[in-house]
């Protein structure tokens, strides 16, 4: 598409006049990706589709520009850390789990071939995710006690697994010191007897946006 646009200037008797000029506007290229300094190895595509299957920026809604004031975005949920995310981030920061890796609020994108009933979410932010054991951490709390909330980790935990080969182990208040001496002990010893994948492929978002695009181009 071509617009035209109007730079002001000065004639040769200092009269201010306009020069007009055809400039092409910037096509949106649908299949970019980005990624996140802190996820090493893994893009994430930019646009994405809804559960209506319009066209979403994605990377605008989970990692908007710093001075965004949306509310649920990967930065303020690694800003705004609940007593037992601190915990959990503590043992990452002293090498608990190395050599294993582990990311923070790892963002998965739902693509509708695999959506299940009930499914709304555009995406997900798992707590925490081991990428070489396929594992997903989730810290509850209270809220996880609401109406429905429980059906809504059931349907997360079923997709994670169902799509993605992703195992997620669940622990509620892990602040207290009762948890991190049963259920913290549960969950290091299942990590114990996973065999770690060495050079693990990273997940794939955009399966559906590109042949929603590739159909696109054919019509």
């Amino acid at each position: 598409m071509l617009i035209s646009r109007g730079v002001r200037c000065s004639d040769y008797n200092g009269s201010p006049t306009f020069l007009f000029f055809m400039a092409k506007k910037k096509e949106i290229d649908y299949r970019e990706t980005f990624m996140f300094p802190d996820i090493v190895g893994q893009s994430f595509p930019v646009y994405c589709l809804s559960e209506s299957g319009r066209l979403c920026n994605f990377k605008n809604i989970v990692y908007p520009s710093p001075s965004s004031c949306k509310r649920f975005t990967r930065n303020k949920q690694l800003r705004k850390r609940s007593m037992q995310a601190k915990i959990f981030d503590a043992l990452i920061n002293v090498g608990y789990w190395e050599p294993l890796t582990v990311f923070r609020e790892f963002p998965v994108v739902i693509q509708n071939s695999h959506r299940l009933p009930n499914q709304k979410r555009m995406y997900y932010l798992m707590d925490y995710y081991f990428p070489e054991l396929r594992l997903a951490v989730e810290l509850d709390s209270e809220y996880h006690d609401e109406q429905g909330t429980n059906d809504t980790d059931a349907i997360r935990d079923e997709y994670l697994y169902k799509t993605h080969g992703i195992s997620v182990f669940r622990m509620r208040n892990f602040e207290k010191p009762q948890i991190q001496k049963t259920k913290f002990h549960d969950l290091t010893k299942m990590i114990r007897g996973i065999e770690p994948v060495k050079n693990y492929a990273p997940l794939v978002f955009n399966t559906d946006l590109l042949q929603h695009l590739n159909s696109k181009s054919c019509n």
